[in-house]
């Protein structure tokens, strides 16, 4: 039995094309998350953000963002031709969280794979308050494969039958499972997060929905000591085997219980092919 952990910090840090600025200012998180990137909004930002990692030695980067009304990645058309040119002139590899697209731009992506979130469509209305539908996200899902990118879906856990939105997803190779955490200043604050239970239910359905597939429990995910460690647990007794970030007790847990652990600079989404390439000393 095998564990992929994964560090993304600092070898493969988070990059939003749009700064702290997001239109949507979804209910879950009023744009917190963009403060803790990397801003680079303009091409030549993002370039030399990008040279300044590659020289440093870094694995690669995260391209994300705040999203437009339309549920678009801000800025990303205006981008295409800085992501091309770091493709062509650096190592990095790079992650695209691209949010809705459409076909043009998916077949102008110069990436070397996709996480894209598979929302339900009360999340989409009452959360992201946009008029989209789950529909249309599964056909970016299906727009960037077409394009040639590897996809790895997200599902985000908080009532606890997320894993029936993967049933329209064709063949992934990866799943990543992320799970509601209420985050100070937003509309969601005093909501509870999903007990682990919870949580290993969706994997555990996934798990069995696509059998060939790795499960990660992604970075988001509440962090409060107990819950943290419970839910990590619970994640990887119910098949998930990559995590971001375990905590000691968690890996501690796994080796007792005859896990081989293996440690990767990157985000947890990383496909297989590239493992060499971040693996940890």
């Amino acid at each position: 039995m095998i564990l992929k952990t994964y560090y993304p910090m600092p070898e493969f840090p988070p990059i939003s094309l749009s700064g702290t600025v997001c239109q949507l200012k979804c209910r879950h998180c009023n744009a917190t998350y963009l403060g803790r990137m990397v801003a680079a909004d303009t091409p030549e930002a993002l370039v030399s953000t990008c040279q300044t990692l590659h020289q440093k030695g870094a694995v690669g980067a995260l391209i994300s963002g705040g999203s437009d009304r339309e549920g678009r990645l801000l800025n990303l058309k205006a981008m295409l031709g800085a992501i091309r040119r770091i493709k062509q002139e650096t190592s990095l590899i790079l992650n695209l969280h691209p949010g809705l697209l459409d076909k043009a731009t998916a077949n102008a992506l110069h990436v070397d794979f996709a996480s894209l979130e598979i929302p339900a469509q009360d999340v989409i209305t009452n959360v992201f308050q946009l008029e989209a539908c789950t529909e249309d996200y599964i056909a970016t899902y299906d727009r960037l494969r077409e394009a040639g990118i590897e996809v790895a879906p997200h599902i985000s856990v908080y009532r606890g039958d997320e894993h029936e939105l993967l049933r329209a997803v064709h063949a992934p190779n990866m799943i990543v499972v992320i799970v509601f955490s209420p985050t100070r200043h937003t509309a969601m604050s005093d909501e509870s997060p999903p007990a682990p239970g919870v949580v290993a239910n969706v994997i555990g359905n996934v798990n069995a929905m696509f059998p060939r597939a790795e499960i990660a429990l992604g970075c988001m995910r509440p962090r409060d000591k107990g819950l943290r460690e419970e839910t990590e647990i619970a994640a990887l007794e119910a098949g998930a085997s990559r995590m971001e970030l375990p905590s000691r007790r968690t890996l501690a847990y796994a080796k007792d219980r005859g896990y081989s652990v293996r440690g990767f600079n990157a985000c947890c989404a990383l496909p297989t092919a590239y493992e060499a390439l971040a693996a940890r000393p």
